[in-house]
């Protein structure tokens, strides 16, 4: 499977769900911990750590500061901004 496709299977992932579009678009700019996500979206934290998890499992995020235990720090990886410029542009 070519690159490309790689990322537009990545692309409908996030599009299959609103509240993972909208956490790639929250992040797009700056860190955010899970608490902030979920305010920022309206969405339990609880929620947010499942979706995060997701998006993790799918190299779209990743966790800056994985060895504390509240307060996590996520941010989008390459992929993830790759992803987001195709949510942008659509």
């Amino acid at each position: 499977m070519c690159s490309d496709e790689k990322i537009l299977e990545k692309v409908a992932f996030v599009l299959a769900s609103q509240h993972r579009t909208n956490i790639m678009l929250f992040l797009k700019d700056d860190m955010h911990t899970p608490k902030q996500i979920g305010e920022a979206i309206n969405v339990r934290t609880n929620h947010i750590s499942n979706l995060l998890s997701q998006l993790r499992k799918k190299n779209l995020v990743y966790c800056a500061t994985p060895n504390i235990r509240k307060g996590k720090l996520y941010t989008l990886t390459d992929d993830g901004k790759i992803v987001l410029d195709y949510l942008k542009s659509g």
